[in-house]
């Protein structure tokens, strides 16, 4: 009898064990810009450079799912008809026919809506409570009911984007002069109404109301439940940033180690999955992205009760804007995951399935002219040092301006405006450049971790042509790697007894 209790004990845990690792965790982005980029010019390429469409290439880096974003009547915004019905229409069927699962996102207003914004739609302006439900369970039955004839059915639908202060401002504002649930009511009927009218459409899919901030659900949650809230799926917004990813400080709610915590305590406090419905990192940091990026995986992963997580618009290079952002004077989104030639960066390795990041640090990195057209020195790595490169450059003019690159993550490094020792990838960064009028030859020192540089004089130049009988005692090229068969037409530098410059074969 024991040894039948412990075969049918370890077949269970054995069967326990299978389930956990077949669990269906959601891996997803949301592409609700891809069809606006396609109208740019913009295309979209393998990681080998084959030019493809979009959804099938979401679908090859081991995504499983998109989300696209519903705004009423986006036109009235100034935006354009993108994001309305007739465009997710669209991308859901080519999401479709792709075999990706589909989330609706219903912002219920002509733009974007967040926590800092939440604007009626133009057309839903001057009504009473009463009607703007009504025009929420119409619009929300309107878009789902069009999917539902094209044989599209969703797999999850948010009633609302990041509403963390309410929605359709300010019939669904949270009313903070109240208290408790009476906060909540006005929010509560709205969000309702999108809940219910999903449920007439598609009773089987799962209802989210998202939030911004991983530790949002423990302060929203308790009393929306007590004014009547109803909800399948606690949906947040988790962007991690470099100064915090890997904390553990209490404080810092934008740590993978904290997201963690809050997921866990939101799925025991109110007894339902949470799914994270956006995160991001700075597309100009590939190789960081995809450390920060397994992280979360492996972490949230490990919480049965985890739905999965969605990229926001990894399908952009930090370079493409809407039109509609120049026109109101906003810059491009920088964190998405794509490279400017349009393929995935590093950054979604972890959709792929990786559980273990690269070495972060790249093998080498370039001084470039600043058009990006000649190698001026190599930056090799310090040893002992991770992420510390260092390199001999030549300033044969004053002020000698240039770039570094690091080629592996297809990065572009000058000077942050603020401070010209502090690297910087964004776009508007300014050149590096040697501080001086003085030309020779200089010691560049670059360190990853900090994402500082600096110079510092080695020795002044002059430069003497040699022929090839002329065999300098030290013979270094521009890299300060020793070099012991000069080429002709080649400039090196040269050490010989008390002499240093340059030399010309």
């Amino acid at each position: 009898m024991p040894m039948k209790r412990f075969a049918l004990l370890s077949l269970l845990m054995c069967a326990a064990s299978l389930w956990v690792a077949a669990r269906d965790f959601a891996s997803g982005a949301d592409v609700s810009w891809a069809t606006e980029m396609e109208a740019d010019g913009c295309k979209f390429r393998t990681a080998d450079g084959v030019e493809t469409d979009i959804f099938a290439l979401i679908k090859q880096t081991g995504m499983s799912a998109v989300r696209l974003r519903v705004w009423v009547n986006p036109t009235a915004s100034g935006y354009g008809a993108w994001c309305d019905k007739a465009d997710v229409l669209v991308k859901a069927r080519r999401a479709h026919a792709a075999g990706l699962d589909l989330m609706i996102d219903f912002h219920y207003s002509d733009i974007f809506a967040d926590p800092g914004r939440q604007d009626t739609p133009a057309d839903w302006q001057g009504f009473t409570m009463q009607q703007v439900c009504d025009a929420i369970a119409t619009h929300t039955s309107d878009v789902l009911t069009a999917l539902k004839d094209c044989g599209i059915s969703p797999r999850w639908v948010q009633v609302g984007n990041e509403t963390n202060s309410g929605m359709v401002m300010d019939y669904g504002k949270i009313d903070w002069d109240k208290t408790g649930a009476a906060r909540f009511a006005n929010y509560a009927t709205l969000s309702n109404a999108g809940y219910d009218a999903v449920k007439a459409v598609f009773p089987d899919a799962k209802v989210i109301v998202h939030l911004a901030g991983a530790h949002a659900p423990q302060w929203f949650f308790p009393d929306f439940k007590k004014a009547g809230g109803k909800f399948d799926i606690i949906g947040i917004s988790h962007y991690p940033t470099e100064d915090e990813w890997e904390s553990s400080v209490a404080s810092h709610n934008f740590s993978n180690v904290n997201a963690e915590k809050y997921v866990k305590q939101a799925i025991a406090s109110f007894d339902v999955p949470v799914m994270i419905c956006e995160t991001g990192f700075n597309v100009w940091k590939p190789a960081l992205a995809q450390r920060v990026m397994i992280d979360l995986f492996n972490r949230m992963k490990a919480i049965d009760r985890c739905e999965g997580i969605f990229y926001w618009e990894p399908q952009v290079d930090g370079v493409w804007k809407p039109a509609y952002y120049s026109s109101v004077g906003w810059g491009a989104y920088s964190l998405g995951a794509f490279t400017t030639d349009g393929r995935p960066t590093k950054a979604l390795d972890a959709f792929g399935g990786k559980t273990q990041p690269d070495d972060v640090f790249p093998a080498s990195l370039s001084i470039m002219s600043t058009d990006g057209t000649t190698l001026l020195s190599t930056l090799l790595p310090v040893a002992g040092s991770a992420g510390v490169y260092s390199a001999k450059l030549c300033a044969d003019e004053p002020w000698l301006n240039f770039l570094i690159a690091d080629t592996e993550n297809n990065t572009w490094y000058g000077s942050d405006p603020a401070d010209k020792t502090l690297l910087s990838s964004a776009a508007g960064h300014w050149n590096l450049w040697i501080d001086s009028e003085t030309t020779g030859t200089y010691d560049i020192t670059v360190d990853l971790n900090t994402m500082h540089w600096s110079h510092s004089f080695s020795s002044a130049v002059s430069i003497v042509t040699a022929d090839q009988s002329q065999s300098p005692a030290l013979l270094y090229d521009l890299t300060g790697r020793r070099v012991h068969h000069p080429v002709r037409g080649n400039i090196y530098i040269v050490h010989k007894a008390a002499t240093s410059g340059l030399i010309q074969y």
